[in-house]
């Protein structure tokens, strides 16, 4: 019989290091998902794969397991302290999201022009970022309260499929967002 201690009576010191490690892992695997896209996105092919089949096949898996990486650190946390830390993974997840999002659309390469101004893409980049953040904050308190409840293959199955059903969100609202011109098209 293995005996739990209450996150409340740890030490102080103890907790801030937790803390710390509750926004830096899962914030660590977010940054590895990302750099592999971005490698991925340069060299066109790894291996057999192509960006996107290595996306799908890599980058996404590593992505949805956030929450699973999340939760095993944060449940060691208060409430109040896992709460903090999902807020800080999620508001710095979709801070960079948004800023991404927003470089990808402010400054397209038109030969005549953007219908759309660098200020016209800021409200919509915000939206993406809450929607990738906030997906990252949700499941991840999510599978961090069924570990608490003493359910880690829940959380994990559960946990992930969260974040995949957030990820499909996000997909779906950055496609809404881009509907329609983005260049003006030459007068004939």
């Amino acid at each position: 019989m293995s005996a739990t201690v209450d996150p409340v009576s740890r030490p102080a010191g103890r907790q801030a290091v937790l803390f710390a490690l509750g926004v830096a892992v899962p914030l660590a695997v977010v940054a590895l998902a990302y750099a592999l896209w971005w490698m991925s996105d340069r060299l066109l092919y790894i291996g057999l794969l192509d960006r996107a089949a290595f996306g799908w096949v890599v980058v996404i898996p590593l992505w949805i397991s956030t929450p699973i990486a999340a939760s095993f650190v944060w449940h060691r946390l208060t409430r109040r302290g896992s709460t903090v830390a999902a807020v800080v993974v999620g508001a710095v997840g979709g801070g960079v999201a948004a800023v991404l999002f927003w470089q990808a659309v402010a400054y397209p390469n038109c030969e005549f022009g953007a219908t759309h101004t660098p200020i016209d893409w800021v409200l919509p980049s915000v939206l993406v970022g809450l929607v990738i953040g906030g997906g990252l904050a949700a499941s991840g308190l999510l599978a961090t309260a069924l570990v608490r409840g003493g359910h880690p293959w829940r959380a994990a199955v559960l946990g992930a499929g969260a974040e995949l059903v957030l990820v499909c969100a996000a997909i779906l609202v950055s496609a809404a967002l881009l509907i329609g011109p983005g260049c003006q098209r030459p007068y004939l």
